[in-house]
């Protein structure tokens, strides 16, 4: 027997608590995917990886996003204070630029004078 990669573990575990949630059995899930039963059990218990494919099949007919099955939630959680500071940098960044724009023009300017 192969041993289980954590990663196939992980994001087995997230598929089979959504299947669950949505109270799908795995033969439903499976027919609705286009995989056998035992293919989508063997996903479910790490034993196989997921394809890209079948991923986005699973997006698809879970309603969820690949961050929900890969990680385990729908999105990454940021922090307000990050937020914050990435707003920050790109207002000081688009000041930055209209100021080299601006430098840039008026050298045009004098260039055609």
């Amino acid at each position: 027997m192969r041993d289980k990669k954590p990663i196939n573990v992980r994001v087995g575990a997230n598929i089979q608590k959504l299947r669950e949630e949505q109270h799908y059995t795995q033969e439903e899930l499976s027919e609705k995917l286009g995989v056998t039963p035992n293919h989508l059990s063997a996903i479910e218990r790490g034993v196989s990886g997921i394809s890209l494919e079948l991923l986005e099949k699973l997006c698809q007919v879970l309603l969820v996003t690949s961050d929900h099955i890969l990680f385990g939630y729908e999105r990454m959680e940021i922090e307000e204070e990050d937020v914050r500071a990435y707003l920050h940098s790109i207002s000081e960044l688009q000041a930055q630029l209209i100021k080299t724009v601006t430098e840039m023009a008026e050298a045009v300017k004098k260039l055609t004078e």
